[in-house]
């Protein structure tokens, strides 16, 4: 468990640094015992080619798990069940933890730094959809997920930027969508990834339905494999990313629905 740093007396002062504070939430065991079994079969995972398929109704043959790809890109999914959330905070929640550090470290104390919006504008532009004020935006993040601090560039895409068929996205298929290009601070060095968090509403709350699809990334429009071939990505990448969201969205679905009755008018 990392040392959380102390607060400042201006973070001190936030309404919000009460959960600052909070111990984080304990991944359930049936994740924890996923987490330590090892990697899924590759031919269970969903392939980026049919990332469309989490618009159908039910579920995918692996819902929670990771993996190496046979060409060598790595792969993870994550079903988070978040009783009490609404779809409505789910966007909230995205267009508002990248306005200031703190709020992006309340959802992780112990492996989040920083998440800083380059488009404060749009998110604060009152005639902007509550959703869409992440879709179109950067966000520059400081994380720890298993190797130490690491800066990451975030482009939250439209969803039909990353070939999803946006048309589903604010229907029963998928209450909301929050999807992006990731990659490290340069262009071209690091690993890049797909990332996609599309929710469902449930009877009391929402599940969120995550993949990511390493070595992958946006070039000229297209979703690509960018790991050259013959190179593979070593498998504790895929695994401590998967622990990691294990880990921040069990928490968020913890603290997200008292936090949003708390601060959801408060930009």
């Amino acid at each position: 468990m990392s040392q959380r740093p102390v607060l400042t007396p201006e973070e001190r002062a936030l309404s919000y640094a009460k959960y600052y504070d909070l111990p984080i939430t304990p991944i359930p065991q049936e994740k924890l015992a996923i987490l330590e079994g090892g990697p899924i079969d590759p031919s269970l995972a969903l392939k980026i080619e049919d990332r469309n398929d989490l618009f159908l109704p039910g579920y995918l043959p692996c819902e929670t798990g990771y993996c190496v790809m046979p060409n060598g890109t790595g792969y993870l999914a994550n079903r988070t069940e978040m009783p009490g959330v609404t779809p409505e905070m789910f966007e909230w929640w995205f267009a508002w933890h990248g306005l200031n550090d703190m709020r992006y470290r309340i959802w992780d104390p112990e492996d989040h730094f920083y998440a800083r919006q380059q488009n404060p504008d749009k998110v604060l532009d009152p005639s902007v959809p509550m959703r869409e004020k992440t879709w179109g935006t950067v966000h520059h993040v400081l994380e720890d997920i298993g190797g130490g601090p690491d800066e990451l560039i975030l482009n939250f895409r439209y969803p039909h930027e990353l070939g999803y068929d946006e048309s589903k996205v604010g229907t029963p298929a998928c209450a909301t969508m929050m999807c992006a290009n990731g990659h490290g601070p340069v262009p071209g060095q690091g690993v890049a990834a797909i990332m996609t968090h599309m929710v469902r509403e449930i009877e009391g709350g929402i599940e969120l339905r995550s993949r990511f699809w390493i070595g992958y990334g946006l070039v000229d429009g297209q979703v690509v494999k960018l790991l050259p071939d013959g190179v593979s990505v070593p498998p504790v990448v895929p695994m401590g990313l998967f622990a990691h969201n294990l880990k921040e969205f069990g928490h968020l679905a913890a603290i997200l629905p008292s936090l949003y009755a708390e601060e959801k008018d408060r930009w």
